[in-house]
């Protein structure tokens, strides 16, 4: 039996380093980051809090992502500046709740070609320490049907494995003019192959996860935007591809406000509706996927709702003024 548990755990292992620690979401503008290091400090301001959190397929996977990011001027060039944070990730996969929970550091260089900063160059990395551990409060075998102790239930409640991952990725972005912004960026996840314990002692390893993106953004009159975008992710010979079109309506000429309307279609999986609200330091968005794939057939009521939000902190600049001395009247 315990050879059986062994095969059961490490299937379930090998699902998980794709869908468990590599937690995919429908719409990455909320933690920019979390797909590209690169992006860590990619933002007129100073700190950026941000947050994301999905639920799909009846609450059978569960992801969370928050964080926080900060930029400063570089010492080596002060037209340069670093971006630095932190994330913490929380992960639930299938109906043995594989669970992943941890958290990482990240810091991007930026590195402006031009001196008005329309083009830059970022260069980021991150390093992430997760745990993941399994919970059998659902685990269904022959004994725990018959109410005879299952020694194998016990054994995957006991499982705890630990991992250090590194990350790293390249992005550019350009401004090209007042309507239009691109971007792109390559980012290598898991570029360590980490690994760690699972059951008997014998070792498994996450392989690399290669992340790829592009996006565009141009108004095409005072009224809406619209932004394409293309996110690409390969792992263990399996692929994500996302596909993306998003609008933001300007709502009225005296606000900044904006609202977003979108559609997304991750293929061979599922069409996703994207909504939300812009504004100079807000951003919200909610998603709602529609399962596309063979897997409808077998789970009641498919979907995912993701729910993604940012907000940026200005710092307070005190100008430096000489003080003017008003000459009396004689």
């Amino acid at each position: 039996m315990k050879r059986t548990i062994k095969l059961i755990l490490l299937s379930i292992l090998s699902y998980g380093s794709l869908m468990s620690q590599d937690v995919h979401f429908t719409n990455y503008r909320t933690v920019t980051n979390f797909f590209n290091p690169a992006q860590t400090g990619d933002f007129r301001g100073y700190l950026k809090l941000q947050v994301a959190s999905r639920t799909q397929y009846q609450r059978t996977y569960e992801h969370g992502v928050a964080g926080v990011e900060l930029n400063f001027i570089s010492p080596i060039n002060k037209n340069h500046w670093i971006g630095a944070g932190f994330n913490l990730n929380y992960d639930k996969t299938g109906s043995l709740a594989l669970k992943t929970t941890g958290g990482g550091l990240n810091v991007a260089y930026h590195i402006p070609i031009d001196k008005k900063q329309n083009n830059v160059i970022s260069i980021g990395a991150a390093i992430n320490r997760f745990s993941l551990t399994a919970n059998t409060d659902q685990y269904r075998s022959e004994s725990t049907l018959l109410g005879i102790p299952d020694n194998d239930r016990k054994v995957l409640n006991d499982f705890n494995a630990n991992a250090l991952s590194i990350h790293s990725g390249v992005h550019f972005k350009s401004r090209i003019n007042k309507k239009n912004v691109f971007e792109a960026g390559f980012a290598v996840i898991h570029l360590n192959n980490p690994t760690y314990k699972i059951f008997g002692g014998n070792d498994a390893s996450l392989g690399s996860r290669f992340n790829l993106h592009t996006a565009y953004k141009t108004e095409v009159s005072k009224v809406v935007a619209l932004q394409p975008a293309i996110y690409l992710s390969f792992a263990e010979k399996q692929s994500n591809v996302n596909l993306q079109m998003l609008s933001e309506w300007r709502v009225a000429k005296k606000n900044k406000w904006k609202g977003i309307v979108g559609l997304s279609h991750r293929m061979g999986e599922s069409l996703d509706f994207i909504t939300g609200y812009a504004a100079e330091r807000l951003y919200i968005s909610l998603s709602f996927d529609v399962l596309t794939s063979q897997t409808v057939d077998f789970i009641p009521n498919p979907g995912a709702i993701e729910l993604g939000a940012y907000y940026i902190l200005y710092k307070p600049h005190t100008p430096k003024l000489k003080p003017i001395v008003f000459c009396p009247r004689l």
